[in-house]
């Protein structure tokens, strides 16, 4: 075999490793030009979901400041919050974030005093408000604990619950200096971070919660001969806070309705996990026959 030409094939061998090397090293390609590193694939999943938009084609702006309307926006996209009624596009709601806005009061966002949607956001509102479109996905446990803040004298007392709670569940972090720097406007790149983190969270939840058996039974028992006493059962539940309530009772000829509510556990109570039933009761009187119904 002539030598040049092995030479030659080794060569080539060589070259097609490199670049395939090359090529496998090569990072992916972000959606923005000035954001690098974990949070260029933070902002191009952000991005991708409609949550985040650039100020330019490309370009994120990652440092520049937050307004009320970008920032209600984002949390209410990112947690994916819909609309408790029609949301219609009238003269006086024709701004571009009208309808998240809406969004957000209709789940029961309570907005600032101040707030302006196009001033600056601070970075203790923004929490506050973030931390607000959180609890209305669901009651989440967190360790009962306390995160000393090194500029917590700085914080509205207000929002300070809500700051603790974002760090308890990992969704906020402090800085080097165990600091949150609550009055500092906040950044775009800081408010994806957080909203990013708390999506992950709540989807990360949601997957582990347990399957509520939300079956309800209901049996009728004499008291005397003129008053009955209705008992309602929610059977199995994971542990006791999964109580319910009967809400009201309607009459209708001979038939008496009993409308119950099914209860979530309170976030700040530590139940005995357990499969439990909870039951609750009404009296009704004797002349009607029963039928439950769950209240909506």
């Amino acid at each position: 075999m002539n030598m040049k030409t092995t030479s030659g094939r080794k060569l080539q061998l060589a070259a097609a490793l490199l670049m395939t090397g090359t090529l496998l090293l090569t990072p992916s390609v972000s959606a923005f030009s000035d954001v690098q590193g974990q949070d260029a694939v933070m902002t191009e999943a952000l991005q991708q979901k409609g949550i985040i938009q650039g100020i330019t084609k490309d370009k994120f702006v990652p440092f520049g400041k937050l307004t009320g309307a970008q920032g209600i926006h984002m949390i209410v996209k990112a947690l994916d919050l819909s609309p408790k009624s029609v949301v219609l596009q009238t003269p006086d709601l024709t701004a571009w974030y009208a309808t998240s806005l809406r969004i957000a009061e209709e789940n029961g966002i309570k907005l600032p005093k101040d707030f302006a949607p196009n001033a600056e956001l601070s970075r203790e509102t923004f929490a506050d408000l973030l931390m607000q479109a959180v609890n209305t996905t669901g009651n989440y446990p967190t360790i009962k604990m306390f995160i000393e803040v090194a500029d917590a004298d700085q914080m509205n007392p207000d929002y300070a619950n809500s700051i603790q709670t974002l760090l308890l569940m990992k969704i906020a972090n402090l800085d080097d200096q165990r600091k949150f720097n609550p009055k500092q406007a906040i950044s775009r790149i800081d408010a994806a971070r957080l909203v990013y983190n708390a999506a992950e969270f709540v989807s990360k939840h949601k997957e582990e919660e347990p399957q509520m058996n939300d079956k309800v039974s209901f049996q009728v028992e004499k008291v005397n001969d003129q008053i009955n006493k209705v008992i309602l059962t929610r059977a199995e539940q994971p542990n006791p806070g999964y109580g319910i309530r009967v809400s009201q009772v309607e009459f209708s000829g001979k038939q008496a309705t009993v409308y119950y509510e099914l209860l979530a556990p309170d976030p700040d109570m530590n139940y005995i996990q357990v499969i439990s039933d909870t039951k609750a009761e009404t009296f009704v009187s004797s002349e009607y026959t029963v039928q439950i119904k769950r209240l909506r």
